[in-house]
């Protein structure tokens, strides 16, 4: 007995430390990079990943949240990780960025009626538009804090092609053109194209961390996990992940 209560305060610190390694992560669906299968995350940042965090001894526990939620909850702490958060300078208050995995075209592109392409054909005419953009979307400056353009905001991609088939919107800001197009196929709706005007732009590919985490206990750890995936980008293991899943990897000379 005298024994086993010496060894208790051991088994506490063992116990302890690999409750620190269980990462909690959040993912949404962003295809072709991630996205729900059998209520599963899936995907190439899914992969990348996970084979950085096994190779330090780290679990990851998965959770689908809307964008929104994840962002609060790395701003409480209640979530460690979130895949593919554009890296902004208001973000940069409460987000401890990864090192980024490659550079990838986001452009920013427009969705209007068929036939109205040309009416949306540089900036200026933005102002012009009933226009639908998500809600905690970072797209472009000055897009995003232009108070003059007339927004209309939606919680997430399916709100925002409802919105848009009942007519309530003039165009919609997408960032993701795979999803949005889920979603029409989905309510089997094709009455839409693209502007003429996109706005062209090149962005790193991060894992956004809980500043707030890292302040407290997990510098450590986020910090091997940064550079484990560092390591990855630079030895190809990346491109070689996205590449098994028939996605274009990350631009790694950026």
């Amino acid at each position: 007995m005298k024994r086993l209560l010496a060894l208790l305060p051991l088994l506490f610190a063992m116990t302890g430390v690999a409750a620190q390694e269980v990462l909690r992560v959040d993912f949404r669906e962003r295809p072709p990079e991630m996205r729900a299968v059998d209520g599963l995350p899936s995907g190439p940042l899914i992969s990348v990943l996970e084979t950085a965090a096994q190779r330090l001894g780290v679990r990851l526990h998965w959770r689908q949240a809307p964008f929104l939620r994840s962002l609060d909850d790395l701003r409480s702490g209640r979530v460690d990780l979130v895949p593919r958060v554009l890296l902004t300078e208001q973000r940069r208050a409460y987000i401890h960025y990864l090192p980024s995995i490659g550079s990838q075209r986001l452009n920013v592109r427009f969705i209007v009626r068929p036939g109205r392409e040309a009416e949306l054909a540089r900036y200026a005419d933005l102002y012009q538009q009933n226009l639908g953009v998500k809600r905690g979307t970072a797209y472009f400056e000055p897009f995003d804090s232009d108070d003059r353009l007339g927004r209309v905001y939606a919680s997430d991609d399916a709100q925002l092609a409802a919105m848009f088939r009942a007519g309530r919107l003039d165009a919609l800001a997408i960032l993701d053109p795979a999803a949005i197009e889920a979603q029409f196929a989905a309510m089997k709706f094709r009455d839409y194209s693209y502007a003429q005007y996109a706005h062209e732009q090149l962005l790193g590919n991060h894992f956004g961390a809980s500043l707030k985490r890292y302040h407290s206990d997990h510098r450590a750890l986020y910090e091997r996990l940064g550079e484990e995936l560092q390591r990855m980008r630079d030895q190809g293991e990346v491109s070689l992940i996205y590449h098994r899943y028939g996605v274009p990897a990350p631009d790694m000379a950026n």
